[in-house]
């Protein structure tokens, strides 16, 4: 698609497009979609009928990621799949705006949706995105909205960066993280994820020369970065949404929260729960043996490496040093994690842990598994446990005695 058909969509005939487009999606599926959509609309150019059903596609996919605020958006694949969430956006403007900023220079903004939660928040925003029809998407999404620039450029470029960064305001540089000359996944949803950090766009180590001239920056960045990439006095947050990590947020040191270095957020249904540590390095926690109780640490926790202190909020301990599985006397009420009752002990051996869920009436398992190295599919297959009986829930991990299998359930959420 070019820019200017991008733009085309976001004209009131466009919008009629694509209005139709996404009636006749729902009636006829993608391929009859274009073919109708061609034969109501004679005069539209072949190009912009199909973009038009393309948007309805992605609209479609759209709504389980930035739920009501994705209506009316104009949309490509690759700026869908690297969108923030629309409460994890709020809370990082909300946040900023709280600070005394009123000015942010948004840098790789995408389709322009932290933008408009920047916006929203009250603050002024210059956006910029290298990718053209991409940018013509956020200028669409963008427009009417008061206080929002945005530029087609290079944010690497001196010229680019001088006419979007204001002195007395804020950066957040939001890296391309999807190489578009890759070869599309199957669904042919998103191009291949980048996972260096310096083959970013821009460039992990460009960021942090940027920081260093600009103190109040913040960066959106993959759950996966190393802890370590982040410099002395940064704080680096995790979030996680439903139970989903989405992103990694670095505070670099001017925007960094006094006394926190790590941080998980976990947002479950639109409700944050926070768990912080002063701590640039992970604090072991202590190992015990195992109890009535379970917790598998949200992912956010995980990530955070904040499993000691979670932890210590229920009063339990780990199942093995650098497992992520806490154990527990009594039941533990955390918004850390997902609880679990252990009721049982089961063998590790496969045909002997088969026998024993086959007495119990079992006719399906979920395998959860860390510290071993079992394929939880393959245990799923090889158990063959067929039926119309029940299905378990099984820990497959390790203590310091050796290998250990447990048959949970999950507690009742409070």
């Amino acid at each position: 698609m070019s820019p200017s058909v991008m733009a085309d969509l976001a004209t009131a005939d466009g919008v009629a497009l694509r209005a139709h487009a996404g009636e006749l999606l729902e009636q006829y599926g993608e391929l009859a979609a274009v073919s109708r959509l061609r034969q109501t609309f004679p005069a539209a150019a072949p190009e912009l009928v199909s973009a038009a059903v393309t948007q309805a596609v992605l609209q479609r996919r759209a709504v389980g990621r930035l739920g009501g605020r994705a209506a009316g958006l104009l949309l490509t694949a690759d700026g869908l799949a690297q969108a923030t969430r629309p409460v994890v956006a709020d809370r990082r403007a909300e946040r900023i705006a709280a600070a005394g900023y009123r000015h942010v220079a948004d840098l790789g903004c995408g389709l322009g949706l932290d933008a408009q939660a920047l916006l929203s928040a009250g603050l002024q925003v210059d956006a910029v995105e290298l990718d053209p029809v991409t940018a013509a998407a956020a200028r669409a999404n963008l427009a009417g909205r008061h206080g929002a620039v945005v530029w087609q450029g290079d944010v690497t470029d001196p010229a680019v960066l001088a006419a979007a960064v204001r002195p007395d305001g804020v950066v957040f540089v939001d890296p391309a993280r999807r190489d578009p000359a890759a070869p599309r996944a199957v669904d042919g949803r998103s191009a291949r994820r980048v996972m260096a950090p310096d083959r970013w766009s821009p460039p992990w180590s460009w960021v942090r020369e940027l920081a260093a001239s600009h103190p109040a920056t913040v960066a959106k960045v993959a759950p996966g970065i190393d802890r370590a990439a982040a410099p002395a006095g940064a704080e680096v947050a995790w979030t996680s949404v439903d139970g989903d990590v989405v992103e990694a947020c670095v505070w670099f040191p001017a925007l960094a929260e006094p006394g926190v270095r790590r941080r998980a957020v976990v947002i479950d249904h639109g409700v944050a729960h926070q768990l912080t540590s002063a701590e640039a390095v992970e604090v072991p926690a202590p190992v015990g043996p195992v109890g009535p109780w379970l917790v598998e640490p949200d992912g956010a926790v995980l990530r955070a490496g904040l499993v000691a202190e979670a932890a210590a909020t229920v009063g339990g301990r780990l199942v093995n040093s650098g497992i992520g599985y806490v154990c527990c006397d009594d039941e533990p009420v955390t918004a850390w994690g997902t609880a679990y009752r252990v009721v049982a002990p089961l063998p590790s051996q496969l045909r002997a842990l088969r026998n024993a869920l086959r007495q119990r009436g079992f006719g399906d398992v979920v395998v959860k598994k860390r510290g071993v190295a079992i394929v939880p599919e393959q245990v799923r297959a090889t158990l063959r446990l067929g039926g119309a009986g029940p299905t378990a829930t099984l820990v497959f991990t390790r203590t310091p005695t050796g290998p250990l299998t447990l048959l949970v359930e999950r507690a009742p959420t409070p």
